[in-house]
């Protein structure tokens, strides 16, 4: 039975491949996107960029739904939502197309290492497989001894060399900073990226591309995937004369002319994760732990178990700088700042999300979960003043209520709103940290 290789991009430039039941893959050690709740649902398929025929296609393919019944844009987002919760239709994250927009640029290629054997190994992210599978594959998703293996393999060969490393490394765009720029730190990198299930080994002899072609002339074709330089700089321009544009990124977080509404974020501001304190994963207890050696109270604790996962401690030394985005004027407290980026999370966020000149303030509040109250519009500069070692999470879902007024009694009303989360967030002891400058 044919594929139909259906990729779709949302608001925040995240590339999804829809799968009709018979097309699943099996092999791939990746898990679809979760559709347990209708509000996350519905959510999810509106941001998606597909017109109103574009979903009347899809639907089609999937389960034979004639046009007639679906007169509205909206009436597509019910049909799919139905579809999506009732697992007929699977979708999965292509993370290495995550930022391209649709123009053409240079092609992506992975790297290729050459082994004493004749053979060619290619670093690949998983999700490459999911839209195009070669025949010999190599996974080695929770099975340590077997990655660490095959890379001493190849390092004992000398086919895997210092710049070989780095160029891999900086092709496939992690999940967990990578800790450093020394040769053990890059190699247990690569090799947490294998076991985790982020990094796949492709064997080959050919040259590996994604196939491609314009995302826009067909939902059967593939997106080129290309690399967009991203401008190294915190905010906007600072040339004399210089006058910012227009902030181009959608959403309401971009908006100058709204204000969000303290009040109806604070109160209802929550994260998903379920914690229970009596009853914690040996991954949660040593993360307890250690924010309680940090100096935290048993609430903020709990709060920073609730906000994420994958907790892991990472060493700073003196000097180090963190970041944390915040709302224009209000002071940051660092008693209270236990949600911070370190300087490769900062580069992480700014790759994604700093774009002509303007963040799309919409997209961090999405990727690192901010309350609707931290507007995103200045970053606060932190520097650490004695070596310590902070706790590294992934940032977690979270929903609040939230409301937007602009001038003259304009109002949005209360909407409701999920955060995807997916960014990683650092803890540290307040008591080894300072304002940078001051």
């Amino acid at each position: 039975m044919r594929s139909h290789n259906i990729i779709v991009q949302d608001d925040f430039s995240n590339h999804f491949r829809f799968c009709l039941q018979h097309e699943a893959p099996t092999r791939v050690p990746i898990e679809a996107e979760d559709f347990q709740d209708d509000f996350y649902t519905r959510q999810f398929v509106s941001r998606l960029s597909v017109d109103h025929a574009g979903w009347l296609r899809i639907l089609s393919l999937a389960d034979g739904t004639s046009a007639n019944r679906l007169s509205t844009i909206h009436d597509c987002w019910d049909a799919i939502t139905a579809l999506l919760r009732r697992g007929m239709v699977k979708v999965y994250r292509l993370t290495h197309l995550k930022g391209y927009d649709g123009q053409q640029g240079e092609k992506k290629h992975y790297p290729i290492i050459d082994s004493t054997q004749g053979l060619q190994y290619h670093f690949v992210p998983t999700t490459v497989l999911l839209v195009h599978e070669p025949s010999d594959t190599r996974f080695f998703k929770n099975d340590p001894e077997q990655a660490k293996q095959f890379i001493q393999q190849l390092t004992q060969q000398q086919a895997l060399n210092e710049k070989q490393l780095v160029s891999i490394l900086d092709a496939i765009v992690l999940k967990w900073p990578i800790g450093g720029t020394q040769h053990p730190q890059r190699i247990a990198a690569l090799t947490r990226a294998m076991v985790s299930g982020e990094v796949a080994v492709v064997t080959e002899r050919t040259r590996m591309t994604v196939p491609t072609s314009s995302p826009a002339s067909s939902n059967n074709a593939l997106p080129v995937e290309t690399i967009t330089p991203k401008p190294a700089t915190l905010g906007p321009h600072e040339e004399p004369g210089y006058v910012p544009k227009e902030n181009p990124h959608s959403g309401l977080h971009n908006q100058a002319a709204l204000t969000p509404d303290f009040k109806t974020s604070v109160d209802s501001f929550k994260t998903t994760r379920p914690v229970d304190m009596r009853n914690l994963s040996l991954e949660d207890k040593t993360a307890r732990k250690a924010l309680k050696g940090q100096g935290w109270s048993k609430k903020k604790v709990k709060q920073v178990l609730k906000s994420g996962d994958n907790f892991t401690e990472t060493p700073y030394q003196a000097g180090d700088k963190l970041y944390g985005f915040n709302t224009a004027g209000r002071a940051r407290n660092l008693d209270n700042s236990a949600y911070l980026l370190d300087e490769a999370g900062m580069k992480e966020v700014k790759e994604k999300y700093f774009t002509q000149g303007h963040w799309d303030k919409e997209g961090v509040k999405d990727y690192l979960a901010l309350p609707c109250f931290n507007s995103a519009s200045t970053i606060d500069a932190i520097e650490v003043t004695k070596p310590t070692t902070g706790i590294q999470s992934t940032i977690g879902k979270a929903t609040e209520l939230l409301r937007y007024d602009g001038a003259d009694g304009y109002t949005t009303g209360t909407l409701g709103k999920i955060m995807g989360g997916g960014g990683r967030q650092a803890t540290l002891d307040p008591s080894a940290l300072k304002l940078f400058g001051k």
